[in-house]
């Protein structure tokens, strides 16, 4: 009997190596994942392009073969007709491509992984692709998320891409290039009107149990109703929500799209979603984030949270607002305006111990105003000035914690800690 289950063993070792063996590039080496002489160690092979096949997709001949090559952690906008001179697309997919193609057609390309098979759905090797350039590798994807072509698209496998790439998004969305430019596909409905759009992307909880704990708002800061039928919102992967014909939102107001399903109702949608769809940015060395995009019925890119900050990470009411925190019961958090000027505290949370409690509109702070808002008790009680987080245990440990006033973004706004905690 053991001899047995040592062979089939040894057998399925064997087969294994052999299907890896046939799926990994010919010549596959260990190098570093940027080029250079420090850094992580990848898995790198070298070939020739040979065609490209769309804004994040080419051809490489390596090792006597052709690979399909998917750039890694970059997401283009998809184009409706592949053929060469015949490319059709919605607005920046087709300029993506053309892009690409300027950058690495018929040139001698560096594929690098730290997964030996990394592999799509699809059967395309994912790859970060690197142009020799000015004597040294220059990464791709970097080149197209600096420039605007591309979205950042997190890698939970593959992470050593996640921080330099997140930079260069927000770095290009800072300057307003291409994707960033809300005029680049001509001028859309309702230019002029001001719109804000956030996300909670950590749901309380499990968040594969609580997938409408995730959610994107999106809020009207003009003197006029948004029209938003036929815009849509997605994340950095392809899924999108759009929204129906005769969808508006008034001035000042706010709607909600949870990722999950439910039942539609005014200023609330659902967008159906089986599961969570965005990375926790939990700080575990991974560097994981992503975004909320809204786009019009032209293409363009209206509003838009990337998270985690990296780039101009500020907040006009830091130093403005206290906080603190009530550790012995009954547990609350107390808000303080400690300005000369009125601070809104919408859109912001408290974070505290795995969980988060926003604020809703009615949350400006004349001066010297304080909103406390008490652990326990029911929501439906609030006033303007006592809140309740509506969780039914205890939350500030008399040991020690923490709890911090942040963007959805995480930019620290204010922050108390007390026995062994930290701010």
């Amino acid at each position: 009997m053991h001899v047995q289950s040592a062979y089939r063993g040894a057998l399925l070792a064997a087969t294994l190596l052999i299907s890896l063996i046939a799926v990994t590039p010919a010549g596959a080496a260990t190098g570093r994942c940027f080029g250079g002489s420090t850094g992580a160690s990848c898995n790198v092979v070298y070939g020739k392009v040979t065609d490209v096949n769309d804004g994040d997709t080419i051809d490489v001949r390596s090792g006597g073969r052709t690979l399909e090559i998917r750039l890694r952690s970059v997401q283009a906008m998809e184009m409706t007709n592949y053929a060469r001179g015949k490319r059709r697309g919605p607005c920046h997919s087709v300029s993506a491509t053309r892009v690409l193609e300027r950058l690495v057609k018929r040139k001698r390309v560096r594929l690098a992984t730290q997964i030996q098979d990394g592999r799509d759905q699809l059967g395309r090797f994912h790859r970060a692709v690197a142009i020799r350039s000015g004597g040294r590798w220059r990464d791709v994807g970097e080149i197209l998320l600096q420039r605007g072509h591309v979205l950042w698209m997190t890698s939970a496998d593959e992470t050593v891409w996640n921080a330099r790439y997140n930079l260069a998004q927000q770095q290009a969305a800072r300057r307003g290039r291409n994707l960033w430019n809300p005029t680049k596909c001509g001028r859309g409905p309702q230019q002029s009107l001001p719109i804000d759009v956030w996300l909670n992307w950590e749901a309380f909880g499990t968040d594969a149990t609580n997938v409408n704990g995730e959610w994107i708002k999106i809020r009207n800061r003009g003197g006029q109703s948004l029209n938003l039928g036929r815009w849509w919102v997605r994340d950095a992967m392809l899924r999108r929500f759009t929204f129906p014909r005769g969808t508006r939102v008034g001035p000042g107001q706010t709607i909600t799209v949870f990722v999950g399903r439910g039942t539609r109702r005014p200023g609330v949608f659902y967008w159906g979603q089986p599961r969570p769809i965005f990375e926790n940015a939990n700080g575990d060395g991974r560097n994981l984030g992503d975004g909320a995009y809204l786009f019009d019925p032209k293409g363009d890119l209206r509003s838009h949270m990337l998270y985690p900050c990296v780039v101009a990470c500020s907040d006009s009411r830091r130093g403005a607002v206290e906080v603190e925190a009530h550790p012995r019961r009954p547990e609350s958090v107390t808000v303080r305006n400690v300005s000369s000027r009125a601070v809104d505290l919408y859109p912001t949370q408290l974070a505290l111990g795995g969980s988060a409690y926003d604020f809703g509109p009615d949350s400006v702070l004349g001066p010297g105003e304080e909103i406390v808002v008490e652990v326990d008790g029911d929501p439906s009680d609030d006033t303007r000035f006592r809140r309740h987080w509506g969780i039914d245990r205890y939350m500030l440990p008399d040991s020690g914690g923490s709890v911090r006033l942040r963007t959805f973004s995480r930019i620290d706004i204010a922050c108390d800690s007390w026995g062994d905690g930290d701010c």
